[in-house]
């Protein structure tokens, strides 16, 4: 099996190779590809991380190779993690940074690749897409390749935060919560309280844990619950004071703390880099495991869920082949609201970016 990571240079990439080695996803008889562009700092820099690769993993270590051209990549597994990522402000009168700022900018960077996977590709390549928009990126190669080997991990990696999250509420282990989180990586999230199971608690039980710790009793009051409860704490934090902010992030619903999260992590200087990392190369052992296996994650629709068509976070069944279908899952009526609502949002967004 091949591996390419698109963006290997950067620092979501670097964290991405270094796990799928430690991991020991690749044989040493396996190829992992390093690709970066022919011009600016990965030219160079993408040399000297592989031989960094090969002292690290020594006889584990795969054939790494470098590609610096789009039409250069062939893999089994492609990853797009290319291109810019969000910027805290820190004028507190501005409004929150937003993945939408990052449109015009990373569709130019993985247009060419799409293009080329098109051109060149033995059509078994699966697309993981970690480049925010998510959305974005995923229609972009969804247009050009086979939708169903397109995957975008915005809302798998939100619905395991989700799962962190509730657990952390009610002071269980991740591992005993199962949560799904649809939708947009980004405001239009919808998170599945419907779908909270929790191991070794009755129906009973678990309705009770989940009113106590929810953002509102009604998923149509979500949105604006969340962005009210995120803007008071990015404030906070752009006014410095982040030891504050956190203190108060403690406090936050689960749901909410999705989303403040990762923004209180830009703001402190820090990035998310290694959870992405690790959520996209637990999505591929997922795949790779050979078992269909039920996720959320963001796919190309074709009306296969509740007549909606484009990209979005929905529930899908997994294979080493990509997606194979839809998976028919029941949501409130408000969680159906806020999907369908969220579905006509990133419509729109994908009007104003000609996609």
């Amino acid at each position: 099996m091949d591996i390419s990571i698109i963006g290997a240079n950067g620092s979501t990439g670097k964290h991405m190779a270094n796990r799928i080695l430690l991991e020991r996803i690749l044989l040493p008889t396996d190829r992992l590809q390093l690709v970066g562009r022919n011009k600016g700092p990965s030219a160079q820099a993408l040399y000297g991380f592989r031989q960094d690769l090969k002292d690290a993993f020594a006889e584990h270590c795969p054939i790494i190779d470098i590609a610096l051209h789009p039409e250069e990549v062939v893999a089994d597994m492609i990853i797009m993690t290319a291109g810019s990522t969000i910027q805290a402000h820190n004028d507190p009168d501005s409004p929150p940074p937003s993945r939408d700022e990052l449109a015009l900018y990373n569709q130019q960077i993985a247009i060419p690749y799409a293009d080329a996977l098109a051109q060149y590709g033995h059509g078994h390549e699966v697309v993981i897409v970690v480049t925010n928009p998510v959305e974005l990126i995923v229609e972009i190669f969804s247009q050009r390749y086979d939708r169903h080997r397109v995957v975008g991990m915005g809302a798998y990696q939100d619905s395991l935060r989700f799962r962190r999250e509730v657990a952390r509420s009610i002071n269980v282990s991740r591992e005993a919560v199962h949560a799904m989180v649809l939708g947009e990586h980004g405001d239009g999230i919808v998170p599945l309280w419907s779908s909270v199971t929790i191991q070794g608690f009755s129906d009973n039980e678990t309705q009770r844990a989940i009113r106590t710790v929810r953002s509102s009793t009604s998923s149509r009051d979500f949105p604006e619950t969340l962005i009210r409860m995120r803007n008071d704490l990015i404030r906070i934090a752009q006014g410095g004071d982040l030891e504050k902010a956190f203190h108060l992030f403690d406090a936050l619903p689960p749901d909410v703390r999705i989303m403040v999260g990762p923004y209180l992590t830009l703001f402190s200087g820090s990035k998310t880099d290694i959870a992405t990392a690790n959520a996209t190369v637990d999505l591929i052992k997922s795949m790779l495991s050979g078992k269909d296996t039920v996720i959320a994650a963001q796919v190309s629709l074709q009306n296969e869920f509740l007549g909606v068509k484009g990209p979005i976070g929905a529930p899908v069944i997994i294979s080493p082949k990509g997606w194979d279908a839809v998976y028919p899952v029941s949501l409130s009526e408000g969680e159906q609201y806020l999907f369908l609502e969220t579905a006509r949002s990133i419509q729109e967004k994908m009007q104003a970016w000609k996609i």
